[in-house]
């Protein structure tokens, strides 16, 4: 439905409307059983503001984002210093079992194929 389906956020975001704004066009109108989702589109979108600023890798091992050759040994020989990815788990729009199932596997506690042949 967009009318310029390849667009970059970029070209979509508008830097001359007041503080920055979302300048989405559209083919047609919408059917009135289609308003309701365009509008929740529209809610999320009012939240996010996109940075001018050049795209960067920033590396999270260490203190400042600057990757260092002692910070990346470190992770390496204590694995177990590694923060344990809770917020990407352990959310309410995921059921308790897929939660709870991507909580072992973190962990390495599933019980793949692998496993179970050692197991006997």
């Amino acid at each position: 439905m967009a009318s310029h389906r390849n667009a970059t956020v970029e070209e979509m975001w508008d830097q001359n409307f007041g503080q920055g704004g979302w300048n989405l066009r559209f083919l047609r109108d919408f059917n009135d059983w289609e308003l309701d989702m365009i509008g929740n589109l529209l809610h999320v979108l009012r939240d996010y503001k996109p940075s001018m600023e050049e795209d960067s890798v920033c590396w999270k091992g260490g203190r400042n984002g600057k990757f260092r050759v002692k910070e990346a040994y470190r992770l390496v020989t204590r694995p177990n210093d590694i923060v344990f990815p809770s917020r990407c788990i352990w959310v309410d729009s995921v059921p308790t079992k897929v939660a709870f199932y991507a909580w072992e596997a973190t962990w390495g506690r599933v019980l793949t194929l692998d496993r179970l042949q050692k197991r006997g």
